[in-house]
C-alpha cells in the first residue's frame, strides 16, 4: 500500500517539472478539476515563483474580448465560456509588448488552464537557484526585483545592487535604497541605506523565520527624471542571505522605467498630485481608507471609498453570424448594440472592418467603416477565404469568429456590455516628499487589509489596489482509487496567502487537515523541506506562508470498512475551485457532499471516473461524503486474524503460567524431599524430638497446600 502511495505522489509531483512547464507556456491544458466553460490564465514573470499580480488579462472569445485581473497568485479566471469557443489569451508585459497564447478551442467536457510569462523563462528560478541558473548572465533588467539566495552571505542579510542595465557601467553611488518589511502580525518596519562605491546597499539583522516579507525600492536618477524601482516581496530563512538587483534602463534611454507597473498596472492612473486606491474583491460600500507614511507610521490621508466612473474599456462582447442567401457573397451586414449593464441600444460610430481570418495581426484602423445611428454598417470583401470582423469598441479591438462569405453573405450581430458603475475607490491629494513611501489600509468585514508599499511620484499620479480577499484560500486537486482494503488518494494541495504579508498558522506551523481516520500520509520528496505529516491531523507546513501560493503534493489512504469509505474533511479555510476524481469500480456508489456538482467521465486507457469538478465550500465547514458498494474483504479475512490473535494470547498466557505459576509447586516438592531426608536422619539418631514435631507439622502443611 505504501509503495503505491509513493508511486502516486511521484507521478503527481512529476507533472509540474520545469521542462514541462516551459513547453506548456501559451498552450492550454484540459483541467478535470474545473467545470466546463471555465478557463484559468496564470501570468508569471519568468518563473512560477514570480506571479504577476493585478494585471489585466484579455481573453478573445470567438474574437470578442473579455477582461479579468490577476489575483495574488497571478491567476485570472474566466467563467461561463461557450462550449467549443475559439479562445486566445493576451497580456501586456512591462515593456508594453503584447504576449499572447496560441488560439485554441475550449474543451467541451472540462475547463482548462493556461500560463503566460511576461519575461524570458528562467528554468531554475522556481527551485531557488536564482535568475542566473541554467545559462549565461542575463541582462540586469531581466533580473531586476527578483530576490535570490546567496550561499556566501550571512543569514538575515539582504544586499541590493543598483545598476543602469549594465554591470560595466559606473555604479550609482550614494543613492538611497529603502527596505519595507510587512510581518505576519501586521507590523511594518522601515530601513534606509545609501549605496556604496560598488552601487550596493546592505541590510542586516533581518527576520530569518520567513514571517516577514521585505520590499526593496529606490528612485534611480535617470536624466531629468527617475526610474521607480521595486522588488517583489522576499522572505528570508536561517540558511543564507539574499541578494537582488534593482536595475533602471540604460543611461541612453529617455523613457523612464516604472517597476511598480509590474505589480500594479498604471493604466487609467490619476493625474499628478493624486493617489487612487482601488478596492478589489469584496469591499464594503462606503468603507474608510487611510493613507499611511511607511517611515513615520503617521496617517497622511483619510477618505471614503466611493464607486468610480464606469470603465467602458472593461467591455465584454459576443458575436453571432447568420448566413443570408439574399445577401450577396462577400457582403456582411454588422449590427452593434448594447451598452452599460442593464441597457441595450444601438451603438453608433463603432469602427468595423474585415480581414482574413488567418491573419494574426488585426492591422491598422485606416480601413474602418463606422456604424450608423442604428448601429449598422455594411462591408464588402474581395477575399476568397473566410474573414473575421474587427470591431473597435471603447478603445479595444475585438475579432469575431471566422465568417465564410465566399458563397453568400450574412448578418453579424455584435452585443457589447460593460459595467454600469466603476469599482469602489478612494482618491487622495498628495505631493510626496522625494523618496516617500506610503501604503493604504482599511478595515472591512472585521479584518484589516493593506496595500503593497509604494513610492508616489510628483510628476504623475499613482494607482494601487487594496485586495479585499479572504486571507487564506485552500485548494486541492485529487485523484483516488481503491487499492485492496484501502481508498488511496493523491494529488496537489495549494494554500494561497492573499496578503502582502506572510501568514503564520501557529508556533508549530500550519495544519492542512486530512479526512478523519486517514492512514499512511506521505509528502513528495521535493516538498519535504517544509511540509511534514502530523499523525491524526494532516499535513503540517512548518514555515510561514509567503505572499502568493504554496503548492505541495502528497498522498494518504482511508480504510474500506464493510465496503464503505467515510470521508469527513474539516475545512478551516474552506475549499476554493477544488476538484476530485474517483476511479470507478463495479457496484460503487458515491453520496457526494451537499451542493457539489458531480458527473461521470470516461478517460481513454484509464477507465471511468466519478468526477467532482467544482468543489467550493465556505470556511469552517466540512466536506462529508460516503462511498459504498466497494469490494469488501471475505469474512474469513476478518475472523482468521482474530482467531490467530486469540491463539497467540493463549500461548503467551501458557508461557507465563509455566514460567511463574509452576515455580511454587516445584519449590514445594523440593522442600518436601528435603524435610523427608532430615526426618530419616532424625529417626536414625533417635534424638531431637522437638525438631521431629516441627518437620511433621511443616510436611502436613505442604501436602495440604498441594491438595
Amino acid at each position: 500500500m505504501r509503495r503505491m502511495l509513493v508511486a502516486l505522489v511521484l507521478a503527481a509531483a512529476a507533472a509540474p517539472a520545469q521542462a514541462q512547464i516551459a513547453a506548456a507556456i501559451g498552450k492550454p491544458l484540459p483541467s478535470a478539476d474545473m467545470a466546463p466553460g471555465q478557463l484559468s490564465v496564470r501570468i508569471v514573470a519568468g518563473s512560477p515563483s514570480s506571479p504577476v499580480v493585478g494585471t489585466e488579462v484579455t481573453l478573445l472569445v470567438n474574437g470578442a474580448p473579455r477582461i479579468a485581473r490577476t489575483d495574488s497568485a497571478g491567476r485570472a479566471f474566466f467563467k461561463d465560456l461557450p462550449a467549443g469557443a475559439q479562445l486566445q489569451a493576451k497580456v501586456v508585459d512591462e515593456d508594453k509588448k503584447e504576449v499572447a497564447s496560441e488560439t485554441f478551442q475550449l474543451p467541451a467536457d472540462s475547463g482548462a488552464r493556461l500560463m503566460l510569462t511576461t519575461r524570458k523563462w528562467e528554468p531554475g528560478a522556481a527551485a531557488g537557484a536564482g535568475p542566473m541558473a541554467g545559462g549565461g548572465m542575463p541582462e540586469p533588467r531581466q533580473m531586476s526585483g527578483e530576490p535570490r539566495p546567496e550561499q556566501g552571505d550571512p543569514p538575515g542579510t539582504m544586499t541590493v545592487r543598483l545598476t543602469y542595465d549594465d554591470f560595466k557601467d559606473a555604479p550609482p553611488v550614494g543613492v538611497p535604497v529603502q527596505l519595507i518589511g510587512y510581518d505576519a502580525n501586521f507590523g511594518v518596519t522601515y530601513a534606509m541605506k545609501s549605496t556604496d562605491k560598488e552601487g550596493r546597499a546592505r541590510f542586516e539583522g533581518l527576520d530569518r523565520s520567513g514571517a516577514t516579507a521585505y520590499f526593496a525600492m529606490t528612485l534611480l536618477p535617470q536624466g531629468q527624471g527617475v526610474d521607480r524601482l521595486i522588488s517583489t516581496p522576499a522572505t528570508l530563512d536561517a540558511r543564507t542571505g539574499v541578494r537582488l538587483i534593482l536595475s533602471g534602463a540604460k543611461r541612453s534611454v529617455t523613457e523612464p522605467v516604472d517597476d511598480l507597473a509590474k505589480l500594479e498596472k498604471q493604466d487609467n492612473a490619476p493625474p499628478a498630485g493624486k493617489v487612487m486606491i482601488t478596492l478589489e474583491g469584496g469591499p464594503e460600500p462606503g468603507g474608510v481608507v487611510t493613507l499611511v507614511d511607511a517611515a513615520t507610521k503617521h496617517e497622511i490621508g483619510r477618505g471614503k471609498a466611493e464607486a468610480g466612473a464606469p470603465d467602458p474599456s472593461e467591455v465584454q462582447a459576443g458575436a453571432q453570424f447568420d448566413p443570408k442567401p439574399d445577401i450577396a457573397a462577400g457582403m456582411v451586414r454588422v449590427h452593434v448594440h448594447g451598452g452599460a449593464m442593464g441597457t441595450d441600444q444601438p451603438l453608433p460610430d463603432i469602427g468595423v472592418r474585415l480581414i482574413a481570418a488567418s491573419a494574426k495581426d488585426a492591422g491598422s484602423d485606416d480601413a474602418e467603416h463606422k456604424t450608423n445611428d442604428s448601429g449598422i454598417v455594411e462591408l464588402a470583401t474581395a477575399l476568397k477565404e473566410p474573414v473575421t470582423a474587427v470591431v473597435s469598441l471603447n478603445g479595444r479591438q475585438m475579432r469575431s469568429p471566422p465568417l465564410d462569405v465566399t458563397k453568400s453573405g450574412g448578418e453579424l450581430e455584435v452585443q457589447a456590455r460593460w459595467p454600469s458603475s466603476g469599482k469602489q475607490q478612494a482618491m487622495f491629494d498628495l505631493i510626496p516628499r522625494v523618496g516617500q513611501i506610503v501604503y493604504a489600509e482599511t478595515t472591512m468585514h472585521g479584518k484589516q487589509y493593506r496595500s503593497l508599499p509604494f513610492q508616489p511620484l510628483a510628476d504623475r499620479g499613482t494607482r494601487v489596489s487594496l485586495f479585499i480577499f479572504p486571507r487564506v484560500l485552500f485548494t486541492f486537486s485529487l485523484t483516488s482509487r481503491i487499492d485492496d482494503a484501502y481508498f488511496a488518494v493523491n494529488g496537489r494541495f495549494e494554500v494561497s496567502n492573499n496578503s502582502w504579508a506572510p501568514y503564520v498558522g501557529g508556533p508549530d506551523g500550519l495544519i492542512v487537515p486530512l479526512p478523519r481516520g486517514f492512514k499512511g500520509g506521505i509528502v513528495a520528496d521535493k516538498d519535504q523541506g517544509d511540509v511534514a505529516i502530523s499523525p491524526g491531523e494532516g499535513f503540517r507546513i512548518v514555515r510561514p506562508i509567503a505572499p502568493g501560493t504554496r503548492t505541495f503534493h502528497g498522498a494518504f489512504s482511508l480504510p474500506v470498512e464493510d465496503g464503505t469509505v467515510t470521508w469527513s474533511l474539516d475545512l478551516p479555510f474552506g475549499a476554493f475551485n477544488s476538484g476530485m476524481d474517483i476511479l470507478q469500480v463495479p457496484g460503487m456508489n458515491v453520496n457526494p457532499p451537499d451542493g457539489v456538482e458531480h458527473r461521470t467521465q470516461d478517460v481513454p486507457q484509464q477507465g471511468s471516473f466519478y468526477v467532482l469538478p467544482q468543489i467550493s465550500i465556505l470556511p469552517n465547514q466540512s466536506m462529508v461524503m460516503t462511498i459504498t458498494g466497494l469490494p469488501s474483504a471475505p469474512a474469513w479475512r476478518k475472523w482468521v486474524p482474530r482467531i490467530v490473535g486469540i491463539a497467540v494470547v493463549l500461548v503467551i498466557l501458557a508461557g507465563l503460567y509455566f514460567a511463574f505459576g509452576r515455580r511454587p509447586k516445584v519449590a514445594a516438592q523440593d522442600r518436601r524431599q528435603q524435610l523427608l531426608d532430615e526426618l530419616v536422619e532424625l529417626e536414625k539418631s533417635g534424638k531431637r524430638e522437638k525438631r521431629r514435631e516441627q518437620i511433621m507439622s511443616e510436611l502436613e502443611q505442604l501436602w495440604d497446600d498441594a491438595g
